[in-house]
């Protein structure tokens, strides 16, 4: 379906996205307001279209995780008595989603309690000051195709987590290299599985979206 514009549409949809949303569209267009409206709607679909790929990767990487914790630390991992020698804010995410699980009246045992975390941790324990946890355990979680370090892992999906906030909201993302993106969602989930890779990017639209740039 084409959308027509004119000057009354284009008034009313500044009025209801405001001006300051569409200025950075209107500015990479070149003060064509119709190019920046079209190229709005076009981040919307990339956004979209990066959406799955983006929880795939991330519920890879918490099943690939946690799963070693809890191998290597028993199934109540996650309240530290015993479990890996974490740092702040770790120690307080953990809590939080135990006590955000708990107002809830639910047990918050190990699938509930990794399902309540979020991208933030799963980034966090891959950070430098973990690289004594890396070598000793989780990089084995990474070996599909070779050994690989830890900055390899982190640096991408640290990356990818500033991507991912910016769709959450609502951001630009057209400053981007979206298909060096979705290459590093797909490669990061392939050191982990690569089945769940070539499933995820069977599904994918997004190479289907960056073909429609207006």
């Amino acid at each position: 379906m084409t959308f027509a514009y004119s000057p009354e549409i284009i008034a009313n949809l500044e009025s209801s996205h405001s001006p300051e949303r569409l200025a950075p569209y209107y500015a990479l267009a070149g003060g064509d307001k119709e190019l920046g409206l079209r190229l709005y709607a076009w981040n919307s679909a990339l956004s979209q279209a990066l959406y799955t790929p983006l929880q795939g990767l991330e519920v890879t990487l918490r099943n690939g995780i946690s799963a070693r914790l809890k191998v290597n630390y028993g199934p109540t991992w996650f309240e530290l008595n015993p479990g890996p020698a974490l740092h702040y804010p770790l120690p307080d995410m953990l809590l939080s989603a135990r006590t955000e699980l708990g107002k809830r009246g639910i047990l918050p045992d190990h699938g509930r309690v990794v399902a309540e975390l979020n991208w933030g941790f799963w980034t966090g324990i891959l950070a430098k000051r973990y690289e004594p946890l890396w070598r000793s355990d989780l990089r084995k979680v990474f070996q599909s195709t070779g050994p690989l370090t830890r900055a390899q892992i982190f640096q991408p999906l640290d990356d990818l987590r500033r991507l991912r906030n910016r769709i959450a909201h609502h951001e630009p993302i057209l400053n981007r290299n979206i298909a060096a993106d979705y290459a590093s969602i797909l490669d990061l989930i392939r050191y982990i599985s690569p089945t769940t890779a070539q499933w995820v990017d069977s599904q994918s639209q997004v190479a289907a979206v960056l073909a429609t740039k207006p």
